[in-house]
């Protein structure tokens, strides 16, 4: 671990921070807090040897909430609009669009390779609260598109802003299933770089501290990219199927397997989407067409 701050700590996580694994932070206070839960296995030897009071999620995905169930004593808390997908498996499947995308057992697949469990939420905070937790007080910023509820938390004293999900990765913004929403996710970036934060911790890159500004733009401009591509491919129309086997989500040297290809193809959808609302693209039964 390592200390931010005299009462904030960096968990690092394992395989540097990639999937099913997350950075997260550990805040010893007046309560001992976690912000979000999947730091693997030698990390949660060391914290669970001292009672945790409180879990702080993110959001509902199961690479942060993964480990909220070694802590049964401990409250959970988590924006209202993740909440019921951390509450119920069914609901997260639904928050995922599994169903809606033919994958429903690729889901359920799923959830049962990374041995998920659902998890109570005590408490629901919006945009703008403060969690207080004795010396140490974190401002909610709602920041959603990659999932409805996802949030980032900032402490103002050091600069620092905790922004999850908002990972500066090189790969760009998650959006590849039915509750995301790229409109939002724009905002949310841009939201970031207004805060002119000192230090960002990042559940999958960590600790960013050079060129904040430069590295929140550079992964915003990852969307429009990927938007450019997509408007670039429709010169001849094609139904999301086709556009599916572009791969210009994962990129081409990606080999999807049945449960990536859901995601790509969801990706997609969600461009579509937004160049729909944008008058940029029509549909026409299955297939898509720029106007």
């Amino acid at each position: 671990m390592i200390n931010l701050t005299d009462r904030i700590k960096f968990i690092e996580a394992p395989n540097g921070g990639r999937f099913p694994y997350c950075h997260c932070l550990l805040i010893e206070d007046e309560i001992r807090v976690l912000i979000d839960s999947s730091f693997g296995k030698e990390n949660l030897e060391q914290l669970i040897k001292k009672p945790v009071d409180l879990i702080v999620n993110s959001h509902f995905h199961e690479d942060h909430i993964l480990n909220n169930y070694h802590f049964p004593d401990a409250a959970v808390w988590a924006h209202s609009l993740d909440a019921p997908a951390i509450r119920s498996l069914d609901t997260f499947l639904d928050y995922y669009g599994f169903k809606d995308f033919d994958g429903e057992q690729i889901g359920w697949d799923f959830i049962e390779s990374i041995d998920l469990h659902a998890s109570p939420v005590h408490r629901e905070f919006e945009d703008g609260d403060t969690l207080d937790f004795g010396h140490v007080n974190l401002q909610v910023i709602h920041t959603p598109g990659h999932t409805p509820g996802h949030c980032a938390f900032y402490e103002d004293k050091s600069g620092l802003l905790f922004s999850a999900d908002i990972d500066l990765s090189g790969f760009g913004p998650w959006y590849s299933h039915i509750c995301s929403n790229l409109d939002d996710f724009i905002v949310s970036i841009k939201k970031c770089i207004e805060l002119k934060p000192q230090i960002i911790v990042s559940c999958h890159k960590g600790i960013i501290q050079e060129d904040i500004p430069g590295r929140l733009q550079k992964y915003l401009d990852v969307i429009f990219r990927k938007e450019e591509q997509i408007v670039n491919a429709l010169q001849s129309p094609m139904t999301l199927e086709e556009l599916t086997a572009k791969q210009i989500i994962y990129g081409e040297k990606t080999k999807l397997d049945p449960f990536l290809r859901v995601f790509e193809k969801m990706g997609a959808y969600q461009h579509l989407q937004r160049l729909i609302s944008l008058n940029q693209v029509d549909q026409s039964g299955e297939v898509y067409f720029l106007k």
